[in-house]
């Protein structure tokens, strides 16, 4: 992407925010800019004045007053500027998170979300959008007033003495060159180091999570990732470190070279003065006039890095922009009137992973129950991201009464299906909200939130909550002041899964309902009822059901058995028995479980397969006591 157009994207950002604000700014720079050059020029006149003693009193107090006047103007100037930087650079914030993320929940299905690298420039577009247009409105005020005061100065000093503002500019040409190459170098070390710092982030997340508390405190993994988290943070310094070295460098040979060159410009003028050549007022405003002079020169260099720098940075966030988002143009889709059908079915994570699935053809007829049953990694869950439309087949179609999903707009789509996930969200809201999500148009309607908690069973739960459908259903957000506990709770894994399935109930009217192990985490009286409660209220409703628990789809019209992305086997639950194929195998398994009550060794081929000794914890010898 060219940098003109980076550029227009960052301006348009930043004007868009404020426009008058920009304006204001970009009128009080020019001023801010000309301040010191007029204030160096009161200060002139006023010691040729007093030198020569041909000043009147009353020029004298108009020189005066114009340079108090101007000092005024300018310091008062700049802080009003930082003020309209400060809100301007929070507008931006506003307008670029409103985009970003408008555009990162219109991205089709969840193919870039899986993968890592999609992670990393999403946090670069962050920091882009975010940083770039402010950075580059700050980066072209800065240079605008510092080319103003560069060109002042420069004239003042060209008036002077041309040999002293020559060695100011050749000075000058070394530090642009190394600037934009610092900048450009500045840019990759970010890119490169965002892996990095995604892991860093991560392994320092896991130590105050409430979620791996447990296994860091029972395992005793806290300073297993404290280390990781060292690991990654010592390599991200080490970098830094690096640049910030090669960057010293190369400033204090700069800064030397700038010197040196300000030192024979004010020698040049000095031997002026001294032959007469020149004023004591131009050796005032020299001896002014080099030092601002040579700062402005360099403000505008690293002004121009900077602006580069930005220019770099925003491709970024244009990156995140342009990539494509949900299909244009896609069929509204109508009321489900005879079938869902997978057609030889074909699908992988990428080009170079294993196939997932082989070839699946079934048929989800209107109103009825179809189960997907099969190990573990069998494949169901991609099919149900499949048919929900987060994922397409890699070959073969899914039908929606005979018009292919990826013919249909996939929110319209998602519309007609109610769905429960294998590893639902557990939002840190109140209970009101993390029911209400579920349907947006009715995430206030309290009677039909309870009424969905009831028919999941979690209505109880809530009602004993502290501040019932009130209650915030997380301990991570209080203020510092907060002292009320109450304030919210962490519910337990069952409790967290009838939520889950209240939030899916109310869609209970949608054309499909999806619910991928609903009942994984209860137990098995509370599993019944939970199937029985779906079976009921959701009766002439079209619904596919994922479980690895046969127990759980024996009431289901028919029974899709799924192995290594195949169908092996469909037909009812009496009909799979009969048959006495694998699902028969697996059911006859799972219910002998339940019958059969095995003695089981304290040691034997679970220890050894895992290389330990018999009794390996209780023989092995306690820590040595330490001492004193």
């Amino acid at each position: 992407m060219s940098p003109f157009r980076r550029f227009v994207t960052a301006a348009g950002l930043a004007w868009r925010a404020a426009p008058v604000t920009t304006a204001v700014v970009f009128c009080a720079t020019l001023a801010l800019g000309a301040g010191p050059v007029a204030a160096a020029l009161f200060g002139k006149l006023l010691i040729d004045h007093l030198s020569t003693g041909s000043g009147a009193p009353a020029t004298l107090a108009v020189l005066a007053a114009g340079l108090g006047g101007t000092l005024l103007v300018t310091h008062v100037g700049d802080a009003a500027v930082r003020y309209l930087e400060d809100q301007h650079a929070r507008r931006i914030e506003m307008i670029v998170q409103e985009r970003l993320f408008a555009k990162l929940n219109s991205l089709p299905g969840l193919e870039l979300f899986e993968r890592p690298n999609f992670h990393d420039r999403i946090q670069l577009a962050l920091r882009a959008g975010q940083g770039a247009p402010q950075q580059l409105v700050g980066s072209a005020r800065s240079l605008v007033q510092s080319g103003i005061q560069l060109i002042g100065f420069v004239g003042v000093l060209m008036a002077v003495s041309r040999t002293a503002a020559l060695l100011l500019a050749l000075a000058t040409i070394p530090r642009l060159v190394a600037e934009r190459r610092l900048a450009r170098d500045r840019v990759g070390l970010l890119s490169a180091l965002s892996p990095a710092q995604r892991r860093r982030f991560f392994y320092s997340r896991l130590q105050y999570e409430p979620r791996a508390a447990k296994e860091l405190r029972v395992f005793g993994l806290g300073g297993f990732f404290q280390d990781r988290m060292r690991t990654e943070l010592t390599a991200i310094h080490v970098s830094q470190r690096g640049l910030d070295l090669r960057i010293l460098r190369v400033q204090a040979l700069l800064d030397a070279a700038t010197v040196a060159a300000m030192a024979l410009a004010a020698y040049i003028v000095v031997a002026d003065v001294a032959a007469a050549r020149g004023t004591p007022g131009d050796l005032a405003i020299v001896l002014t006039a080099l030092p601002v002079t040579a700062g402005a020169a360099t403000a505008v260099v690293r002004q121009l890095a900077a602006g580069s720098e930005a220019l770099l940075s925003i491709g970024h966030y244009l990156d995140i922009m342009t990539t494509g988002g949900e299909r244009p143009g896609g069929v509204a889709v109508p009321a489900l009137k005879d079938e869902i059908v997978f057609d030889d079915v074909w699908f992988r994570y990428g080009d170079d992973l294993p196939w997932v699935l082989n070839g699946v053809s079934f048929r989800i007829p209107l109103h009825r129950s179809v189960a997907l049953v099969g190990a573990n990694g069998a494949g169901k869950s991609t099919i149900v991201k499949l048919l929900a439309g987060l994922y397409e087949p890699a070959k073969g179609r899914i039908l929606w009464d005979g018009i292919e999903l990826s013919r249909l707009d996939p929110a319209s789509l998602r519309r007609r299906i109610g769905m429960v996930f294998q590893d639902y969200m557990t939002y840190d809201l109140t209970a009101l909200e993390n029911i209400g999500v579920g349907d947006l148009e009715t995430r206030f309607d309290l009677a039909r939130i309870s009424g969905a908690a009831r028919l999941a069973g979690v209505d109880d739960v809530v009602g004993r909550l502290p501040r019932g459908y009130d209650t915030m259903l997380s301990l991570m957000h209080f203020s510092l002041g907060e002292e009320d506990d109450s304030a919210g709770v962490s519910l337990s894994g069952g409790q967290w899964q009838r939520i889950a399935l209240a939030r899916m109930l109310l869609r209970a009217d949608r054309d499909l309902l999806i619910l991928d192990e609903p009942s994984a985490g209860l137990d098995p009286e509370a599993e019944y009822q939970v199937h029985r409660v779906v079976h009921e209220h959701s009766t002439g409703t079209t619904r596919l059901l994922v479980s690895h628990r046969l127990s759980a789809v024996r009431m289901a019209d028919r029974i899709v058995v799924v192995e290594d992305g195949r169908v092996s086997e469909t037909g009812s639950h009496a009909d799979l028995l009969r048959t006495g194929g694998r699902y028969a195998d697996l059911f006859r398994l799972q219910a002998a479980g339940y019958q059969d009550v095995p003695r089981f060794p304290s040691t034997g081929p679970m220890t050894e397969a895992i290389g330990m000794a018999p009794n390996s914890l209780e023989s092995s010898p306690e820590p040595a006591s330490p001492t004193t």
